[in-house]
């Protein structure tokens, strides 16, 4: 060390000449005894700039003092190393110091690095380190804190604070903006102050946290004073609004995170807790059986056993209660009423023992009234045995036949019919119908006017949708209803339809509000049309060629002037009048009726009989048809012949199988091929549909119109392709005519029907609502000037565009 310290001097000694012209003249350096000290005071004087030569600077060097220690380095220079430890230790003292005489100068202390308190304040930390600006404001008495601020401008203040801590301090930390950050802060430590609550409501939180309840009260009046809490602030329960509630800080997403987390933790500890009493709560339960059956040898056995019977007893008395219920319920569809039954079985053994009493006088009176020999066969008509019994009935319009007592076979049939019928109403069917022997004639269409209406209807063979072999035959039917009043206008309400199949006793009664599914008004002059089909399960009988038999009515209300719709006291009574539906009949085509057996005779008379040939040609318009006798010639060529062929398939599109249309999905089209337009759409059908079991039923409008000039064109046939959703393949329906008919269409003139389609599929709701596709075309001939006689045995076709089955919003219809 010593030596460092010579080395030092020296330097110094060398260095004074040289820096004597940038030396403040009051500058020296002093050496005594071990010691060297260099002063200078604030007056500065320069020296000259020019250097004593070099021999003065080593005579100077060498009378030195400092050239003197080197000396004494040299003397102890032998000495130990502890020595030297004693010089590191006089370092301070022998090395020269340096002492500012400027005014305001700062003074560093020794510093200790190994004191355990240093004097340097250490670096502030959150909860430690109060800045001086909190100290200065700690000098102002809380008592004597004054709101200066009124509220509308506390809570602009809250506003642009929160502004400023919310938006501001996040988006200049994001672009780096140290000194943009700062004066931010410093705004928003400002703003702070301002309002003297926010110091307060700190000081009411750290009191409430240290428990100091006394000073925390203390301070919450205070708080009142300044005007409480700016507006938009809210106070807790705890008497200090949290700094989330002043600055209007949303939870985070960890903070939500972890309190779910939390929750989950809580409710897998109770659910844990739950499983663990009722795991306890079943071993004590064991136990206890244990113990008991230890105690008590058999007994749980017995129980058990005793539980068993109970049970089954209890099944057995519910099963026989219920079929009694069923019972009384049939006997009363059946009976009309519910009968009295006897109460007990004495009450029973005397009903019985009273009717075999009435029975023998019965028997007795006939044999004196010489009716008979005393025996009743079980086909006697026991009805009006009574003359008094057989005058109250033919005063009432009764015969025997319809007052006979049914017997429980019969009651049993009907009985099963009419849950065959699917819950309809029934009525008594009539008798000619029953036989299958018509008594009036048969007609396929009727034409009924009541009142102000005109009801008329036509019925024809749908070859599409019927399967003979199965015995389902399906017919279509159209009704035409006319306004004929010049001044009322009317609403239809409600239908009303009874239905016989030939063969069968009882007539289906069809009943619902509105004319499928509307109530339409039809003004003076009006007319509303509409095509509906009547599947039938029945067999074609020998003698005679009908299905069915049908009649009805509309129910209707006339409308006021002004009033739009019936209202609900007028739809409550039904109506003000009915419109009568006439009688007609659905006729099987020649094709599908019974073949009778005849003798074939020889007779040369038949010869000489002339040959004649009837032809009928069927025409449309809107729904009409004609026929004529046409006598055969040689020039007129046949119609073409369009053999009706069975169903077959072909391969179907990709986007139907798997689910993901790639065409518009409309539920209609409008295609012109040879000018012949063919619209049709297509609607749902819900109250024929089962979405749980997957069928679901659509009826498709088709109108054909002739749009040519001058060219009459007849319809022969059609062919349709239908892929239902998820199929590989297309199933091809074709055969002759439309709805059983070949219209000739006229220039101008529209031919239209609707027809349905019921579907067993399975929907893809999750990619879309289409079930099925659907398109095809009509063939037709162009015809002569005659309007009947084909120019060509090649039909043309008119294309119908494609278009889709679409289920609707079932969950908000």
């Amino acid at each position: 060390m010593k030596l460092s310290q010579t080395a030092f001097a020296a330097f110094l000694s060398i260095a004074i000449p040289s820096a004597e012209a940038f030396t403040p003249a009051s500058l020296s350096v002093t050496a005594s005894g071990s010691s060297t000290q260099m002063t200078f005071s604030n007056s500065l004087s320069f020296a000259s700039l020019n250097p004593p030569s070099l021999s003065s600077e080593f005579d100077l060097l060498s009378s030195s003092p400092l050239f003197a220690r080197i000396d004494e380095y040299d003397d102890d220079e032998d000495e130990d190393d502890e020595d030297e430890d004693d010089d590191d230790e006089d370092m301070d003292d022998d090395f020269p110091s340096l002492t500012a005489s400027r005014q305001g100068s700062t003074k560093f202390p020794k510093l200790d690095p190994y004191d355990p308190n240093p004097p340097i304040k250490p670096r502030p930390g959150r909860y430690g380190f109060q800045s001086l600006e909190k100290e200065m404001d700690e000098t102002v008495p809380d008592s004597s804190l004054i709101q200066t601020m009124s509220q509308k401008q506390r809570e602009e203040n809250l506003k642009i604070m929160r502004q400023i801590k919310n938006s501001d301090l996040a988006d200049l930390r994001l672009r780096k903006d140290h000194a943009g950050w700062v004066d931010a802060n410093n705004d928003l430590k400002t703003r702070t102050k301002a309002d003297p609550w926010f110091r307060i409501n700190d000081k009411i939180r750290d009191a409430y946290l240290l428990g100091e309840e006394e000073e925390a009260e203390r301070l919450k009046e205070i708080a009142e004073r300044l005007g409480g809490p700016p507006p938009g602030v809210k106070v807790g329960d705890r008497g200090y609004a949290l700094h989330t509630d002043i600055f209007d800080i949303g939870l985070s997403v960890s903070r939500a995170q972890s309190a779910l987390e939390q929750s989950v933790l809580e409710e897998r500890v109770r659910r844990g807790r739950a499983m663990a009493a009722e795991r306890r709560k079943n071993l004590d339960k064991e136990k206890k059986a244990w113990e008991d059956m230890l105690r008590n040898p058999g007994e749980r056995e017995d129980k058990e056993a005793q539980a068993r019977r109970e049970r089954t007893m209890r099944r057995i008395m519910g099963e026989i209660e219920e079929e009694n219920k069923k019972r009384e319920e049939r006997a009363k569809e059946v009976l009309g009423q519910l009968p009295e039954l006897p109460k007990d079985n004495v009450t029973s053994l005397n009903k019985a023992l009273q009717e075999a009493r009435e029975d023998v006088k019965r028997l007795r009176k006939m044999r004196r009234e010489g009716r008979g020999l005393g025996e009743v066969s079980e086909d006697a008509d026991l009805t009006f045995i009574n003359p008094e019994d057989r005058l109250a009935a033919t005063d009432a319009g009764l015969s025997a036949e319809s007052s006979k007592p049914r017997g429980s076979a019969a009651r049993a049939r009907e009985a099963a019919a009419a849950e065959a019928a699917g819950g309809r109403p029934r009525l008594p069917g009539d008798s000619d119908v029953t036989r299958g022997e018509i008594d009036i004639p048969i007609e396929s269409s009727s034409l009924k006017i009541s009142g102000p209406l005109t009801v008329e209807v036509s019925s024809s063979y749908n070859n599409a949708q019927s399967d003979p072999p199965m015995r389902k035959h399906c017919f279509q039917y159209t009704i035409r209803i006319t306004n004929n009043s010049p001044t009322d206008t009317i609403q239809l309400l409600s239908r009303r339809f009874e239905i016989q199949t030939v063969g069968s006793s009882m007539k289906d009664v069809v009943q619902g509000q509105g004319v499928t599914g509307r109530t339409p008004i039809l003004k003076p002059g009006e007319v509303f049309e509409y095509t509906s089909t009547a599947p039938l399960s029945v067999r074609p009988i020998a003698t005679t060629v009908i299905a069915a038999r049908m009649k009805g009515e509309y129910k209707y209300v006339k409308l006021s002037e002004g009033q739009e719709n019936a209202t609900e006291e007028q739809i409550k009574e039904g109506g003000d009048a009915s419109a009568e539906l006439g009688m007609f009949h659905f006729v099987f085509p020649e094709e599908q009726r019974v073949k009778p057996v005849t003798a074939v005779y020889d007779d040369d008379d038949d010869d000489d009989e002339p040959d004649m040939k009837t032809t009928t040609v069927s025409s449309s318009t809107y729904s009409s048809t004609r026929t004529a006798s046409v006598a055969p010639s040689a020039e007129t060529p046949p119609a073409p012949k369009v053999a009706a062929s069975p169903a077959s398939t072909l391969p179907g599109d990709t986007d139907m199988s798997s689910g993901n249309i790639l065409v518009n999905a409309s539920d209609s089209s409008n295609v012109v091929t040879d000018n012949v337009r063919v619209q049709v759409s297509s609607i749902y059908r819900p109250e024929r549909s089962d979405a749980k079991l997957d069928k679901h039923c659509f009826a498709y409008n088709v109108r054909i119109t002739n749009e040519s000039s001058s060219q009459n064109v007849q319809l022969v046939s059609r062919r349709f392709e239908i892929q239902t959703i998820g199929s590989d393949t297309k199933d091809v329906v074709q055969g002759a005519g439309v709805t059983g008919r070949q219209p000739i269409l006229k220039p101008g003139e529209s031919f239209e029907y609707t027809s349905t389609a019921p579907l067993s599929v399975k929907p893809m709701l999750d990619k879309t609502a289409v079930v099925a596709r659907m398109q095809g075309e009509y063939n037709f001939v162009l015809l002569g000037d005659d309007g009947t006689s084909p120019l060509s045995s090649t039909p043309l076709q008119a294309k119908m565009g494609v278009f889709h089955f679409i289920l609707p919003n079932l969950e908000a219809a």
